[in-house]
């Protein structure tokens, strides 16, 4: 008895202040930022033999992605290997082939179309003597 008094009590405040009741339930609310497209990657290059090898992920957004290898100079970073086209949700590997490149810092970046700047990610960098 005492429930329903209390169930009334709340119909008739909420229909004198105009708020709608619902009987709708969230089972796992998340706050918008958690709802945002993401999860984009790039993993730190690694080298096999004479090549150097980069990986990465586009994410959940969608448009057009490349992974990127990029090496250090005395100007910035210069892209030496990139990947085809790939969409969201999906990932690749990228390989360069440094032999006789002398020694420089590598790093992996997702890039993507049609955003300022471009890169959405970069990973750590290795260093390596080619």
């Amino acid at each position: 008895m005492a429930s329903r008094k209390i169930s009334r009590r709340m119909v008739i405040v909420a229909a004198a202040f105009g708020l709608a009741l619902s009987t709708t339930f969230v089972a796992n609310p998340q706050s918008a930022s958690a709802l945002a497209c993401g999860g984009a990657s790039a993993k730190t290059p690694w080298k096999s033999g004479s090549t150097i090898w980069g990986e990465g992920f586009a994410g959940s957004c969608s448009g057009d992605y490349r992974i990127m290898i990029e090496r250090s100079r005395w100007y910035g970073w210069e892209a030496v290997a990139q990947s085809i086209w790939i969409k969201a949700n999906e990932g690749t590997v990228v390989t360069y082939n440094c032999a006789g490149t002398g020694t420089h810092s590598f790093r992996s970046i997702v890039w993507k179309s049609g955003t300022t700047g471009g890169t959405v990610t970069t990973s750590g960098t290795f260093k390596a003597s080619c």
